[in-house]
C-alpha cells in the first residue's frame, strides 16, 4: 500500500539556479563558464554534496583551479544556501500532507553548508518525519544505497513510497529501487503535484 511521500529539495522544495549563482559573482559569459566548469561542474562539487569536502576545502581546491577572482569562486559556495530560494508551492502542500497525516520524507543530495542554512532558514522541515541529506548519509543520488538508507533509516518498504525529483536519473533509480516516483519537471507546479499524490495515498487507504 502506498503510504509516504518522499521529496527531493532542489527544484521541488526550494529553487535551485546555478546560472542565477554564478551570475551574482562573475559578469562576463566567458567568466560564467569558467567559474561553473570548476564549480558546480566539477567533480568536487559531488564530493561536497557527499559530505568528502569541507566548504572551506571545497573553495580552496576551485581557487586552485582557475584565474578567476578568488573572492568570486568563494562567494559561489558561500552563497549558496540563500540562493535555494523556497517554493511556496510546494511549501505549503507539505504542511497540507502533515495535517492529512501524510508520513513525507526528505532525500536529497546537499552540501553540508547548503543544508544547515536551508534546516535554520525554513519552516517545511517541521511537516517532516524523517530527513537524509547526502552530506550525512555519505551516498548521493542515483546510487541506490541512498535509497536503502533513507528505507532502513526509517522503516518504511520501497513499496509504500512515491518520490518526487526533478531529475529523470533519480526518479529511474527510485523506480529501479522499487519506489514509484514522479519526476517534476515545473518547479513551480510541486504543491499541485504534492497534492495529487497525497490524494492518492489516502484514496489507497481507503
Amino acid at each position: 500500500m502506498l503510504n509516504n511521500l518522499i521529496l527531493d529539495i532542489g527544484n521541488v522544495i526550494c529553487d535551485w539556479n546555478p546560472d542565477a549563482l554564478i551570475g551574482a559573482a562573475f559578469d562576463s559569459p566567458a567568466e560564467r563558464e569558467e567559474a561553473i566548469r570548476v564549480t558546480v561542474g566539477h567533480a568536487d562539487w559531488l564530493a561536497l554534496d557527499q559530505g568528502l569536502l569541507s566548504m572551506e576545502e571545497g573553495i580552496a581546491r576551485a581557487q586552485a583551479r582557475t584565474g578567476l577572482n578568488p573572492d568570486g569562486i568563494a562567494s559561489i559556495y558561500q552563497n549558496l544556501g540563500a540562493s535555494l530560494l523556497a517554493l511556496p508551492g510546494t511549501m505549503d502542500a507539505m504542511h497540507r500532507a502533515k495535517a492529512a497525516d501524510v508520513p513525507i520524507y526528505i532525500l536529497s543530495n546537499m552540501p553540508r553548508h547548503a543544508w544547515d542554512y536551508l534546516a535554520a532558514n525554513h519552516d517545511c522541515w517541521d511537516a517532516c518525519e524523517g530527513i537524509v541529506v547526502s552530506c550525512e548519509s555519505g551516498c548521493i543520488k542515483p546510487d541506490a544505497a541512498i535509497y536503502q538508507h533513507l528505507c532502513e533509516r526509517f522503516s518504511v518498504t520501497p513499496e509504500s513510497c512515491v518520490f518526487v525529483d526533478d531529475m529523470e536519473k533519480n526518479t529511474a533509480a527510485a523506480i529501479a529501487f522499487g519506489m514509484q516516483a514522479e519526476q517534476l519537471t515545473d518547479k513551480h507546479a510541486g504543491g499541485e503535484l504534492v497534492d495529487r499524490l497525497v490524494a492518492r495515498i489516502l484514496a489507497d487507504r481507503a
